[in-house]
């Protein structure tokens, strides 16, 4: 091998993964299930006084942000949330909306459960529920608002890591056809607008 060829492999080995490139990996972590039911109650993800009120959650970090996490300068795909009223000191998380599991993925402080929702004029919408401590539920099972599908992070529980993951990373997609890895590997708003929805809009529009 040359030094020209050299260096070219060794830029093509040592690239930034993207998209494209890396959701190949995460395929078989998905799938592809259909909901039994329609998503028409859209409720907000934890036990709350009034699961229609955003008034019931509270807004850590916000959609569309760049991060130097992980790839820097990536783009936050989600909004980071918590109870605005805790029940107790384990917080449990509940799916938005009738749908099925489809995808169960990453492990320790990134646990992602993902759920595939139809809409009533039959469009295909998914949730991402990120930074999940214990998962209660499979790939391909049911799901409805009271299903209990996962527990945060305790505060403690986070400092093992050393960050702060006792949060919940919630996106809301229009596809999911990179399988998960587009959360941490979109890197402009072309991709970003390709793949999601700003959740605080969407929570404004069906949580009522």
């Amino acid at each position: 091998m040359n030094a020209i060829s050299f260096i070219f492999f060794a830029l093509l080995f040592f690239q930034n993964p993207t998209i494209e490139t890396d959701k190949d990996r995460w395929k078989p972590y998905y799938i592809d299930a259909n909901p039994s039911q329609v998503a028409e109650n859209w409720l907000i993800p934890f036990e709350a006084e009034n699961r229609k009120s955003i008034n019931s959650i509270k807004i850590i970090s916000i959609f569309g942000d760049h991060r130097d996490s992980f790839f820097k300068g990536h783009i936050h795909t989600a909004i980071d949330i918590n109870p605005a009223k805790p029940k107790g000191k384990l917080i449990n998380v509940y799916p938005m909306a009738n749908g099925v599991i489809c995808s169960i993925h990453l492990g320790e402080n990134q646990r992602t459960i993902v759920v595939k929702h139809k809409l009533k004029n039959n469009q295909i919408v998914f949730t991402t529920y990120k930074h999940l401590k214990d998962v209660y539920v499979n790939t391909g099972q049911q799901v409805n608002t009271n299903t209990k599908i996962a527990r945060l992070f305790t505060k403690e529980e986070s400092k093992k890591y050393g960050g702060d993951y006792h949060h919940l990373h919630l996106e809301i997609r229009k596809k999911f056809d990179d399988y998960g890895c587009a959360s941490w590997l979109t890197m402009n708003k072309i991709q970003l607008n390709e793949r999601y929805y700003n959740p605080q809009t969407f929570i404004k529009e069906y949580v009522k």
